[in-house]
């Protein structure tokens, strides 16, 4: 049976993926990410894609419940995704009574940037994601996928992915 831990696995297997050259938004090593989208070419960020690219195996497995994968290429168009999904779309919390993010969902920040949430957060950080195009200092025009401690304060909204 699938859990949204084996979307966490896909991401994290892509942990230390760059552009050739930086900062390009352009590559072979990045080309499949911007495949996975319904634009074609290259040059353009690639936050949401690798966000796609993830998604799309992940909903291939036979027991999940994923009928529609995403292929936008901005970030905000996977809040419209999960939406039109019928996904459970949610804000940060600020109450202990909210729903918290947990591994697999998607975080999109106020930035226009995204990721797949990866594991709980510690003492510096309220969680931790994994994303594509960012760099070391947590930027959303990078040339890496990283994973990347975050808090509340910069997420505009999460998806959480039926399974």
């Amino acid at each position: 049976m699938s859990d949204t831990n084996d979307l966490v696995k896909i991401a994290r297997k892509e942990i230390g993926t760059e552009e050739d050259p930086k900062h390009q938004n352009e590559g072979s090593s990045i080309k499949k990410y911007q495949d996975s989208t319904s634009l074609g070419g290259q040059g353009w960020p690639w936050c949401a894609a690798f966000v796609d690219w993830c998604v799309q195996p992940f909903a291939a497995e036979a027991d999940t419940k994923i009928t529609h994968v995403p292929t936008t290429t901005a970030a905000f168009g996977l809040i419209t995704w999960g939406n039109d999904n019928h996904y459970p779309v949610f804000n940060p919390p600020v109450r202990a009574k909210d729903i918290k993010p947990v591994p697999g969902d998607i975080v999109v920040y106020e930035f226009s940037h995204t990721g797949i949430v990866s594991r709980e957060g510690d003492a510096a950080h309220d969680f931790y994601a994994i994303e594509g195009n960012t760099n070391p200092g947590g930027g959303r025009d990078g040339y890496e996928v990283a994973e990347r401690g975050r808090n509340y304060s910069s997420v505009r909204k999460f998806v959480r992915l039926p399974v």
